[in-house]
């Protein structure tokens, strides 16, 4: 083989490898809408006065396939209403990805005894499609002390 062939081949070869390199892999987040209403059930951890309980609930939450979360939420009982709520959550997808979230938000009583509850989450991350994830959503729900089974919805974005 000639010099210069060998160098014109070494020329593209080097070349090519740049191009390749220096392309951005990297696949760009995108922004989804995420709103579903779920069937709960809850699971008195303690009692109030600070009131820490555990919340698990179902649905097929579209578009991104969310089929079940688990809450843990502190709901803090000291007059006057409306009382403080946080927690911390882990929301699954049907594929086994998952994104955690921390909430906030209150807990308002009313005269016939069940308590209108908003509370807004935070993603934190997750794994697989959810490892970068971000965003805020918010649930509200209708609580009834009596019931353990309900009903919150969700409504909100999440980036990925």
């Amino acid at each position: 083989m000639s010099a210069k062939l060998a160098t014109t081949k070494l020329a593209i070869l080097v070349l090519v490898s740049v191009h390749f390199s220096c392309q951005d892999h990297t696949i760009s987040p995108r922004s989804v809408s995420f709103e579903g209403t779920y069937i709960t059930t809850n699971e008195v951890l303690n009692p109030a006065p600070t009131l820490k309980q555990r919340t698990t609930g179902t649905s097929q939450a579209k578009p991104l396939d969310i089929n079940k979360f688990v809450a843990t939420a502190t709901i803090h009982i000291t007059p006057p209403p409306p009382f403080n709520v946080s927690g911390e959550a882990t929301f699954y997808a049907d594929n086994g990805d998952v994104f955690t979230t921390t909430f906030t938000g209150t807990s308002t009583p009313n005269a016939d005894g069940t308590s209108a509850v908003t509370v807004t989450h935070t993603i934190e991350g997750g794994t697989g499609k959810f490892e970068k994830a971000s965003g805020t959503f918010v649930g509200n729900a209708l609580a009834n002390p009596k019931n353990p089974t309900g009903s919150i919805t969700y409504k909100g974005m999440i980036t990925y």
